[in-house]
């Protein structure tokens, strides 16, 4: 009996592009989602657009990598900081001049603004600068006791500083006693100052110094009620590194982000240490906490609210301000708040719409909740690139929150990995290695390996931007039966030089086959005048084109949409083809 041919399938219409989808097969994938989607965005009415190019902003003549950047203004000035070769340069705006300011040790560097300043710090170097002098950082010198009678004690003030060996001591003159008592003994050579109601007095000529028992004894003895501050240097070994070797900081704390949190240091990885308030140079030896075990390093402190959200390699935890009676201080004790999820990647974690977002296990993960212990407090929210994620080392992977466009962005090695979580759609970058991302006036710079880059143009300092999307294999919903198509239907934004190449190949076929002809715009643009296609057309409205395929016989359909044309954009509006079914397939 002859088979009848049935009513031809509605076609298949794309004017909502959904992104990447990688955790389905290439059949049972959605017709508005894409197998592969490479360096091309989705927009927020859910249209692909051809990414922005890359051009060299500053070139440093190596290809070393770009250790940090800062952007903002100090000294009145606005003003680009970065760090490449062991040396920082600022870029100022204004007179468009790179400048060497300072050298450091040439390591990866956190660099953040505190009271003023800007402070340097990669696991060696603590450095600050003020808009005209690059130096280290200047330590607090803490007064560890007030109100000391000569023979000792006295009232306990300031801890040391983990920075300096240098303290003060506050005596209280009784007019008599030439033998004053130091706080500690075994004492440092450096000289022993002093200042008796606000006036110096000289080591040798005024007091002697006893350096093991720690007694300064004086010429004549201070007068009665006298204010004699004596100041001395007793370096414990170790301190200053329980600082230095730190490279990542967070400004946080009650009021008004009072404090600067410091972890990521190789000998203490479960160590956060904190700063005394609205001090960046202070960093009481009480001040911190050993978080966990010491086998798993902290790899993020992000803050969420009034919390701080911590992050281990393997398990994730929480602490907010408490004051200490006792210590007269601000404490931050930590809870724990998931045993089985951390985050694996240094610095990486983002704070996206509110919650944190974590690399954990070759996912990103979402936190919704972070209130209290809960092994559903987290998500994870990268199934749709789980093919591409697995293969990778999510350890180095260098991420950015480009709010302006609503994307979150991870990089390893030369790919972007973006959840535009604006729309909540995926897509793939290459040809882009940073190293740190910065948005400037909303613009997107990065650091790479001897420059920095800046996002504009159509091309990457001159290399094609190679895009694509790659539908699934689509059967019509009838997978008995052969179908032929004859024609598509693409509709493009009009702009100064665009155009949209369209392949297409069946189940019979294995190459992909290009469209009779290639959908192409080019409006009359003085900016942009190119003689050998100079068409006049001047509308810039929406245009449709039809295009003729000889697809047939074929039982599931695929196609690719690309530009791949320096110096074009490309901004896909929609996408349209039908089908006319035969007999059931053989």
């Amino acid at each position: 009996m002859a088979f009848r041919a049935s009513t031809p399938p509605d076609p298949i219409e794309i004017d909502k592009f959904l992104g990447t989808n990688e955790a389905v097969g290439e059949t049972e994938i959605a017709i508005n989602e894409a197998i592969s989607q490479l360096n091309y965005r989705i927009t927020q009415n859910y249209k692909p657009q051809k990414r922005l190019g890359h051009k060299t902003f500053i070139d440093y003549g190596n290809s070393l990598d770009v250790q940090g950047m800062w952007h903002g203004t100090i000294s009145n000035k606005n003003v680009l900081i970065s760090i490449n070769n062991g040396k920082v340069y600022e870029y100022d705006f204004s007179t468009k001049i790179n400048t060497e300011i300072g050298t450091l040790t040439d390591a990866k560097a956190s660099i953040f603004y505190f009271e003023g300043k800007l402070y340097f710090l990669n696991g060696t170097d603590y450095k600050q600068y003020d808009g005209t002098l690059f130096q280290d950082v200047d330590p607090y010198i803490p007064t560890v006791a007030i109100g000391t009678p000569p023979i000792g004690g006295g009232t306990p003030h300031e801890p040391i500083n983990l920075l300096t060996g240098k303290k003060k001591q506050e005596f209280m003159g009784d007019g008599t006693a030439t033998i004053y008592q130091l706080a500690e003994s075994n004492i440092d050579a450096d000289l022993v100052t002093c200042t008796i109601d606000g006036v110096t007095k000289t080591e040798t000529t005024h007091f002697t110094v006893n350096r093991t028992t720690g007694k300064v004894t004086f010429i004549s003895a201070p007068a009665d009620e006298s204010e004699v501050i004596l100041g001395w240097t007793k370096i414990e070994a170790g301190n200053a590194d329980l600082v230095k070797k730190n490279r990542f900081a967070l400004i946080n704390g009650p009021g008004n982000d009072t404090a600067i949190f410091l972890w990521g240091n190789p000998d203490a990885k479960n160590r956060r240490t904190w700063s005394g308030s609205l001090k960046a140079n202070y960093f009481p030896v009480i001040n911190y906490y050993l978080i966990g075990s010491d086998e798993f390093a902290i790899t993020d402190i992000k803050p969420q609210y009034s919390r701080q959200i911590i992050f281990k390699e393997d398990r994730t935890h929480y602490s907010y301000a408490e004051w200490n009676d006792t210590a007269e201080a601000w404490d931050y004790p930590v809870y724990d708040l998931n045993e089985k999820v951390g985050n694996i990647a240094y610095n990486a974690v983002q704070i996206i719409r509110n919650n944190p977002i974590s690399l954990h296990a070759q996912s990103w993960h979402e936190w919704v909740s972070t209130s209290v212990e809960d092994e559903r407090n987290e998500n994870v929210i990268s199934e749709r690139l789980r093919e591409s994620l697995s293969e990778l080392d999510l350890t180095n992977a260098i991420t950015f929150d480009y709010q302006r466009e609503k994307e979150y962005w991870c990089n390893i090695e030369d790919k972007v990995y973006i959840w535009n979580y604006g729309n909540n759609t995926m897509y793939i970058y290459d040809n882009i290695s940073g190293t740190c991302f910065l948005d400037i006036d909303g613009q997107l710079y990065y650091g790479s390996q001897g420059t920095i880059e800046r996002f504009e143009g159509t091309d990457d300092n001159g290399i094609l931007v190679k895009d694509e999307i790659i539908t699934g294999f689509n059967s019509w919903g009838s997978i008995e039966l052969r179908k032929n198509s004859r024609e598509i239907f693409a509709s493009i934004l009009p702009d100064a030089q665009t155009s949209l190449n369209v392949y297409y190949r069946t189940n019979r076929q294995g190459e992909w086959k290009p469209i009779s002809k290639l959908i192409e715009y080019r409006l009359f643009d003085l900016d942009n005048v190119n003689f050998d296609n100079f068409s006049f057309l001047t509308n810039r409205n929406p245009q449709t084109f039809r295009r003729k395929i000889r697809a047939k016989k074929y039982t599931y359909i695929q196609f690719k949409l690309e530009n791949n044309k320096l110096g074009e954009t490309c901004t896909i509006l929609a996408f349209k083809v039908g089908a006319e079914t035969q007999g059931v397939t053989k």
